[in-house]
């Protein structure tokens, strides 16, 4: 079974990678590495510019009010108070350009690495964890890229908190793209349990400064957060130049089809935006 999957992966690698192109940060033993378990830790590699602001610039995007036509906020319920939690904000890039440049400068080259081609930014976002917020279901990224048509994408998570077992970091199937496959779900998207349950999952932690990139899909998942601090982490997904700039599109759609609930019209049915908009997070 593992010489079959090397042989896939191999054959994958070789089909996807632009041959002139040369890498930008990563070593070959990282992309190596990548390309071998689907994700790949890089510690403490943000410029300390970035390292030492990110809270802060984080923090102002948290305070910002909910905004029709601007920033995307989404919320989900508190499990005792049943009071809105700050769970995502997206679309926010356009407001904030020391975010812009370091989402369009190091974090792209990086991107790059791992596609094995020029990288241009698809979406972003901020996930907000707070003390006893849920976790985020087993699940990959890319049945959500289907509607699209983007074969080719990764993520870069960058922690603004620390990302432990007890803050609910996130956990990952190492080698689980290989095959490139979408793994059975179950009706929010997420992996079906029993499916999940035979898996192996590995923890994954990271702190600020560090950056996690991991394929569309890679499996993964994360816990509630059991601490008594926010884990906030800040994520950039990537696709190649070749299959074109998407970004202003998905938003577009996005807000059509699963809008943050300050542009929701009540008298709508969301639910089917949701499917691929909201996949497998507590987001309601």
């Amino acid at each position: 079974m593992a010489k079959m999957l090397s042989r896939i992966l191999a054959r994958q690698v070789a089909q996807t990678v632009n041959a002139s192109y040369k890498l930008k940060v990563l070593t070959t033993e990282q992309l190596e590495a990548y390309n071998r378990d689907g994700y790949i830790l890089v510690k403490d590699v943000l410029p300390k510019l970035y390292k030492d602001n990110l809270q802060k610039w984080v923090k102002e995007l948290e305070d910002l009010p909910e905004t029709p036509g601007k920033w995307m906020m989404y919320f989900e319920l508190d499990r005792v108070t049943n009071s809105r939690l700050l769970c995502r904000i997206e679309n926010f890039l356009p407001y904030f350009p020391e975010l812009d440049n370091l989402a369009n400068g190091l974090i792209r080259e990086m991107s790059s690495d791992c596609l094995g081609d020029e990288a241009c930014l698809y979406k972003e976002k901020v996930n907000f964890k707070f003390p006893k917020g849920n976790g985020f279901r087993a699940h990959q990224d890319q049945p959500a890229f289907i509607s699209f048509g983007v074969k080719k994408l990764l993520t870069v998570l960058l922690p603004i908190d620390p990302n432990t077992r007890a803050s609910g970091g996130l956990d990952f199937v190492t080698g689980g793209h290989v095959t490139r496959e979408i793994m059975p779900m179950n009706s929010d998207g997420s992996i079906r349990t029993d499916y999940e349950a035979k898996l192996n999952w590995t923890p994954i932690d990271a702190h600020p400064g560090d950056v996690i990139l991991f394929d569309s899909y890679s499996p993964h998942r994360s816990d509630i957060n059991t601490s008594n601090f926010t884990r906030r982490n800040f994520y950039l997904t990537y696709n190649t130049t070749t299959e074109g700039y998407l970004r202003d599109e998905y938003y577009r759609l996005k807000r059509i089809s699963f809008p943050p609930e300050i542009e929701r019209d009540p008298n709508v049915d969301y639910s089917e935006g949701a499917k691929v908009f909201n996949v497998a997070n507590p987001i309601k």
